[in-house]
C-alpha cells in the first residue's frame, strides 16, 4: 500500500502513466467511497482522479496515500452537500446502493446498515484500518487528524459497531 509510483509525462516510454495509475488503482479506490457511505462511489473516483490530474505530481511523495486522501476528502463533501441539500428538499428520495450484489448476502448488508449508523469520522477510521489495512499514521494523515485521535475514533467506532450488529440480531 505505501509504495511510491512515478508519474511522468510517457512521451519517452509510450506509457500513459496516468492511465496505469487509474487501471491500478480505481477499483479499490471504489470500495473504499463505497465502505465510506458514498452514494456514487464511481464518481467520487473520478473526480479524484480528474482534480489529482491537474496537480503537479512532481510535488507529491506518496501517491496512493494522497489519492486515499481525495477520495475521504471527496466523500466528506458530497456528504456534507447532501445534508445541505435534505434541508432544502421537502421529499427526498432515496438513491438505490450503488453495490447491489452486497444486497445478496446479509451478513454483508447487516454490516453496512452498521456502518453507516456510525459517526462518519468512526466510520472512515474503521474503513481505513481494518479495509485498507493502513497503519494509523497514514489514516491520521489521510484524516487529517493525529495519531491519537484516530486511536480514539477506532476504538468508539469498534465500540459502536459492535452494539450495532448485536441491536440488529
Amino acid at each position: 500500500m505505501g509504495e511510491l509510483v512515478e508519474i511522468g509525462d510517457g512521451a519517452a516510454s509510450g506509457d500513459p502513466p496516468f492511465e496505469g495509475l487509474f487501471r491500478a488503482h480505481a477499483d479499490r479506490l471504489v470500495r473504499l467511497a463505497h465502505l465510506l457511505g458514498a452514494d456514487d462511489p464511481e464518481d467520487v473516483v473520478q473526480e479524484a482522479f480528474c482534480k489529482f490530474y491537474v496537480v503537479r505530481h512532481d510535488q507529491v511523495g506518496n501517491l496512493i496515500a494522497y489519492l486515499n486522501r481525495m477520495v475521504v476528502n471527496e466523500v466528506r463533501s458530497r456528504q456534507r452537500r447532501s445534508v445541505v441539500a435534505a434541508r432544502r428538499t421537502l421529499h427526498p428520495v432515496a438513491a438505490a446502493p450503488a453495490n447491489e450484489q452486497a444486497e445478496r448476502n446479509e451478513s454483508v448488508v447487516g454490516l453496512m446498515r452498521a456502518l453507516a449508523e456510525l459517526a462518519p469520522r468512526q466510520r472512515e477510521a474503521l474503513v481505513l484500518r481494518y479495509w485498507l489495512d493502513l497503519p494509523l499514521a497514514e489514516i491520521a494523515t489521510a484524516m487529517q487528524v493525529r495519531v491519537g485521535t484516530v486511536k480514539s475514533l477506532i476504538s468508539r467506532g469498534m465500540a459502536r459497531l459492535a452494539h450495532e450488529l448485536e441491536d440488529h440480531r
